[in-house]
C-alpha cells in the first residue's frame, strides 16, 4: 500500500505519492521575482531556505486563477519547490498496482491513472515534473 495526496487542478484530480512530499505549508507568503515565467509565483521561506513557489495549474495548462493558501513542499530528492495547487483532498491509502493506464511518453507529467470509487486520479510523474520545472526556471534564469 503507499499512500497519496491528492489534490485538484481545475476540476480534475491529481495525486503525489506522500514519499516525494516534504511538506505541506500554510499561509506562507510569496515574495514576487520579476523577470520570471507567469507559472513561478515567486519564493518563499521554507525553513532558513529560498524555495521556488510554481503554479502547478498554469505549469500543467490550467487556466489562471486563485489558489489554494497551502503548498506542497516536495522532497529534496524532487525541488527545493513548493507546489500551488487549487485545493489539496484528505490523504488516501492505495494499492498502486491499480492503476489502470501508464504513461510512455516523456514529455508527459502523468505516471499513471487510478481509478478510486468512479473518480479518476492522475499519478504525477515527477521525474518528467522536474524537467518541465527545470526548463522553466533555466528559461527564467532561476537555477535553483
Amino acid at each position: 500500500m503507499s499512500q497519496l495526496l491528492p489534490f485538484k487542478l481545475g476540476s480534475e484530480v491529481y495525486a503525489l505519492e506522500l514519499i516525494d512530499v516534504q511538506e505541506v505549508v500554510e499561509h506562507h507568503p510569496t515574495h514576487p521575482l520579476l523577470g520570471v515565467s507567469e507559472a513561478i509565483i515567486g519564493a518563499i521561506g521554507f525553513h532558513g531556505r529560498i524555495v521556488p513557489a510554481i503554479d502547478l495549474p498554469l505549469l500543467l495548462g490550467f487556466p489562471a486563477g486563485e489558489r489554494c493558501e497551502r503548498m506542497i513542499v516536495l522532497t529534496d530528492e524532487h525541488g527545493p519547490v513548493a507546489l500551488a495547487v487549487d485545493q489539496l483532498l484528505r490523504i488516501i491509502d492505495i494499492d498502486l498496482g491499480r492503476i489502470l493506464s501508464q504513461s510512455n511518453s516523456e514529455e508527459d507529467c502523468i505516471r499513471g491513472v487510478i481509478n478510486l470509487d468512479g473518480k479518476m486520479i492522475s499519478l504525477l510523474a515527477l521525474e518528467q515534473l522536474c524537467a518541465v520545472l527545470e526548463q522553466v526556471c533555466t528559461a527564467s534564469g532561476d537555477t535553483r
